[in-house]
């Protein structure tokens, strides 16, 4: 027992003096002092509790930190994370302890490798673009996709130790997600072991023939670089050139990608090996230099010129600088060249040039693009101790959207403020209109809950559930607010033609057909906005069915028992605000009514139509039709400034100007007709009149004050009944 205590002590001691060479590179010793407590804290945690790969926690720990170290050469607080990423925080004094011994950065980065360790990554191979984004959003700070990477590379470094199955779903994993992430960090080195370990284990029959192979071939291989470089050599060294030449084979997954994509076998594979001239050149000669030693190889083996990449003369959008030529050699087989400088060079095979998007299709780029940019540039510029900058490189294009999960694993993207109600509608209409609320996280939540990127949502439903009109207020999608208008519009037009049911038999126990000067009649005698608002509030019990005869009694017992039309002395609704006396017109949020709003120019809204309010900057609040031509450019651009606004009770008191435009045949008296109408019969004050005439036919506009739009549709209805008059509307 005795011994084995001594082994494990021993075996202690030996990881904590690796992490410390590891770290050498940290000049603070005050650092190395929070890492030894780190480590101390990590075994003091786990002991010999082992993972589910089969290495002591600690172990585990001690490995991924040493490799934020010495194949990262990241920060202290980065060591710090990775050693302490395992170490449970569940409360808040839990939280408040950790971070007065190891810092504010370190717990953050720690929760986020906590939050982004529980995501479902099972259904990862149907949109691994979003789970990459998904990432991406969750950092925040770059040290948290790097901890993830070392904790991944070395997970797969030991992979051989976990069950095949599991060994299957992890490399799927690594190659559809970590592999990628790696390459567009720039970090090649890992991103190639990476994809080797994933397919090593995902297809290990493919990777095994394909490796036999290039073992096969090998001392092929070497015989005929030796044959192709010798020339070359001899080339570059007259010319007094200082270079050195490293001849590889290429990658098998990517041997693997070309004969997938080219549908050929290995045999086929004209470039699967490669050579690579690095000039060691001053910066100022490098170009010429590099274009100097393309001429040389070009003389002894002739180009492909469809092949030529020139990345120095204009250099990726990445930062990725080199001369690619590919040259036929002896045999008919094609090599493949890289020529650049020593400079370019480390640039390239350390990743700080992160060509995250060299070799990806034409046209991939994702909306990540611009914030993975700016990663490349703090990549490039990165040292011990540029916390700060870690901090500040946030999302900036991700922010625009939240990634979230279904029941089922599957990965959804959704605008930045989508509710609950956005989440059910984009799984299904049906599901939408019946979303009674949801379980979020375990946690049941109504349907106006904002989620937030990470969230599992579950929707709950109910066959008696139907949407409201308030609903519109609680989705920010397109797709949503389309849908609920459209079953809110079929839902008003059943009602709508259940109520016209109600009239025509109520109208055909009165022994009379239903006709446009009927429905005229009855629309203001209810004082309904329309046919069609009368129709709705009949079903609803907003208007009384029985009343209808009302509506048909003899316009001389409807004169006695109506008060004598009043003289046009209402006041304007421009004017209204002026005399203090008026009774409150509109609704503003279902607050008190108020009295000085104004009514837009652009649309003049009337009683009874469709409204939305707007915050001016010295005017107040303006009205609005909803169907005002400035309205999409107002919730476009000024949707902070847009109020709910309806009608109050008492808006018909006031008096409001409509335009209405007419055209028709030019006969004599048909202006007479028309004052008549709307001034005569309808008691509308008409305040001006616009007619223009021109070979026999007439248009223009009438203004006039109306009471409603019940009375404006009926002025409406009249007009276009006149002889002569071929086209009547009201104008916006």
């Amino acid at each position: 027992m005795i011994v084995q205590e001594l082994t494990d002590i021993q075996k202690y001691k030996l990881l904590y003096k690796e992490l410390v060479k590891s770290c050498g590179y940290i000049a603070e010793r005050s650092n190395h002092i929070l890492i030894k407590q780190a480590f101390i804290e990590v075994l003091r945690g786990f002991g010999n509790a082992k993972t589910t790969q089969g290495e002591f926690l600690l172990a585990h720990a001690v490995s991924v930190a040493r490799i934020i170290a010495d194949e990262m050469r990241l920060d202290s607080t980065s060591i710090l994370a990775a050693l302490l990423q395992q170490i449970p925080i569940k409360t808040d004094a839990e939280s408040e302890v950790f971070k007065k011994k190891f810092g504010i950065d370190t717990l953050n980065i720690i929760q986020k490798q906590q939050q982004i360790s529980g995501i479902r990554m099972d259904k990862i191979s149907i949109m691994p673009e979003n789970f990459i984004q998904l990432l991406l959003s969750l950092s925040g700070d770059i040290r948290v996709l790097l901890i993830k990477l070392a904790d991944r590379i070395n997970l797969m470094r030991n992979i051989d130790l976990l069950p095949e199955p599991e060994q299957k779903q992890i490399s799927i994993e690594t190659s559809n997600l970590y592999s990628p992430l790696a390459h567009r960090l720039g970090l090649y080195k890992i991103k190639g072991e990476l994809e080797d370990l994933a397919m090593k284990h995902a297809l290990p029959e493919v990777y095994h023939s394909i490796e036999k192979k290039i073992q096969d071939t090998a001392q092929e291989q070497k015989k005929y670089f030796e044959e192709f470089i010798l020339p070359i050599h001899k080339s570059l060294t007259n010319a007094g050139l200082d270079y050195e030449i490293k001849a590889r084979t290429k990658a098998i997954p990517s041997i693997y990608a070309k004969m997938k994509k080219q549908g050929i076998e290995f045999d086929e594979v004209f470039d699967f090996f490669a050579i690579r001239i690095i000039l060691n050149s001053i910066p100022e000669n490098e170009k010429a230099e590099c274009w100097k030693a393309y001429s040389h190889v070009t003389d002894i083996y002739p180009p492909s010129t469809s092949r030529l990449r020139d990345w120095i003369s204009a250099p990726r959008p990445n930062g990725y600088e080199s001369l690619h030529v590919t040259v036929e050699a002896p045999g008919g087989n094609w090599v493949e060249v890289q020529i650049r400088s020593q400079r370019m060079d480390e640039h390239a095979e350390k990743g700080m040039a992160a060509h995250w998007r060299y070799k990806e299709q034409k046209g991939a780029k994702s909306s990540a693009d611009e914030w993975l940019k700016n990663i490349r540039s703090i990549l490039e510029t990165y040292s011990p101790g540029d916390d700060e900058i870690a901090r500040t490189a946030g999302m900036k294009v991700l922010s625009d959207h939240i990634f979230v999960f279904t029941p089922e694993g599957h990965l959804k993207k959704l605008k930045t403020g989508a509710t609950v109600l956005d989440f059910a509608f984009d799984i299904h209409t049906e599901v939408g209109q019946h979303c009674n609320g949801a379980k979020v996280n375990n946690l049941f939540v109504p349907l106006k809950y904002v989620l937030k990127t990470g969230d599992h949502i579950e929707v709950v439903t109910s066959k008696n559930q139907k949407p409201t009109i308030d609903w519109l207020n609680w989705v920010t999608s397109s797709k949503a607010i389309v849908k609920i208008k459209r079953i809110l519009k079929d839902v008003e037009f059943s009602k709508a033609d259940a109520g016209k049911e109600l009239v025509l038999r109520k109208l055909g126990q009165m022994k009379m057909d239903y006709n446009d000067d009927i429905g005229s009649k009855l629309v203001m005698f209810y004082k309904a906005s329309s046919a069609l608002d009368m129709f709705h509030g009949l079903t609803e019990g907003k208007y009384d069915i029985q009343k209808i005869k009302e509506a048909f009694q003899p316009v001389a017992k409807a004169e006695e028992t109506k008060p004598a039309p009043k003289p046009f002395t209402k006041i304007d609704s421009s004017q209204s605000n002026a005399t203090g006396k008026q009774k409150p017109l509109i609704i503003i949020n279902d607050n008190t009514p108020l009295a000085d709003v104004k009514f837009a120019h652009c649309c003049q809204p009337v009683f009874g139509d469709e409204i939305f309010g707007f915050v001016t900057v010295s005017e107040g609040i303006k009205i609005h039709r909803t169907i005002c031509t400035n309205a999409a450019q107002m919730f476009e651009r000024y949707n902070y400034r847009i109020v709910d606004a309806r009608w109050a009770e008492t808006s018909e008191l006031t008096s409001y100007v409509a335009t209405i435009r007419l055209s028709g045949n030019d006969q004599a008296g048909i202006l007479n007709d028309i004052t008549n109408v709307v001034s005569g019969d309808l008691k509308a004050n008409i305040r001006s009149i616009n007619l223009n005439s021109h070979n026999g036919k007439f248009d223009g506009t009438i203004m006039v004050n109306v009471d409603g739009k019940a009375h404006l549709n009926l002025i409406l209805g009249r007009l276009v009944k006149l002889k002569g008059i071929r086209k009547v509307s009201r104008e916006n």
